[in-house]
């Protein structure tokens, strides 16, 4: 690294300097539950990375039509844009751990999702470290009063210690990267559709009723459309579109958990000018309505 001129009379050219870091890192839908034989999720994708342990019994996750029988002790990674269900079907029922988290550095979302492991198995070494920091934020499920600042950075290093582990383990197989010119266009993009689905855009605009124009964002950035779509979809692997559809399904799925809004005021929030056209999207979302979607839940313990 070179040193900054005003540095230069009290650092000497074999200083060693750890390099800046800016990521955006967040967890969230943290929760532990028991569940019957019979009990299951309806087919879904989303933007953030999933990672389901299993406590006692034995899972079925369908992912992108590949079957994996989950027991005990194993540990399984659901990679963004993937499509997967999970159910139970044993008699003496389920309990598992999930946790959703998402992070916007390039390279490592690159990693992840063309070098993934997706399962890991109860026993092997990287399970076992996987397993240590996730049993952490199970203990944390105990807790009877409101968590702390310092649970919350707990929490916090506990997805941290995982990222780590999980870059480790799949940057031994990349081989290609993307551009810092690539990886720069799809950042700004990605935030240009963020910005615009926002608490506030949506109420004042009804983003709910509209689509966002690539077209617009391109032009903003002074780019053509197809430069646009390539860059994002060779670092995101979805499309735009694709990745405004993600993020109204999230906020929905995210108000819906709130049992306290009934459904039309979701509905509101989410800039539908009706309960009845917000239920027909969810529905193509998801294939169930909100109420349904609503009545999955059960009684799961979450820290957010």
């Amino acid at each position: 690294m070179i040193i900054p001129e005003p540095y230069r009379s009290y650092l000497s050219p074999e200083s060693r300097w750890l390099p800046a870091t800016d990521w955006n890192v967040k967890l969230f839908g943290a929760h532990m539950q028991k569940v019957k034989q019979g009990w299951q999720v309806p087919l879904e994708s989303h933007l953030a990375f999933e990672l389901i342990l299993i406590l006692e019994g034995s899972q079925t996750t369908i992912l992108e039509n590949i079957r994996y029988d989950l027991h005990a002790g194993d540990i399984l990674l659901i990679p963004p844009g993937c499509k997967h269900t999970n159910e139970c079907n044993q008699e003496q029922g389920l309990t598992y751990f999930i946790a959703h988290f998402n992070v916007d550095e390039i390279l490592f979302r690159q990693e992840m999702s063309r070098h993934v492991q997706m399962l890991f198995p109860c026993g092997g070494e990287d399970n076992q470290r996987l397993t240590e920091v996730m049993m952490k934020w199970v203990d944390l499920l105990q807790h009877k009063e409101e968590y702390t600042t310092s649970d919350l950075f707990r929490m916090q290093a506990g997805l941290l210690e995982i990222l780590a582990i999980l870059a480790e383990q799949s940057s031994s197989r990349s081989q290609e990267t993307i551009s810092p010119t690539v990886a720069h266009y799809a950042t700004l993009i990605a935030e240009a559709i963020k910005s615009r689905f926002n608490a506030g855009n949506i109420q004042r605009e009804g983003l709910g009723d509209k689509e966002i124009r690539i077209e617009e964002i391109a032009a903003t950035l002074q780019i053509s459309p197809g430069y646009a779509l390539e860059t994002f979809q060779k670092v995101y692997s979805i499309s735009p579109r694709r990745y405004l559809s993600e993020l109204k399904l999230h906020e929905a799925k995210q108000l819906i958990h709130q049992p306290d809004l009934n459904l039309t005021r979701v509905a509101t929030m989410l800039g539908y000018s009706s309960l009845a056209h917000f239920s027909r999207q969810f529905r193509r979302w998801t294939g169930m309505s909100p109420s349904e979607y609503r009545q999955t839940l059960g009684s799961i313990r979450f820290f957010d």
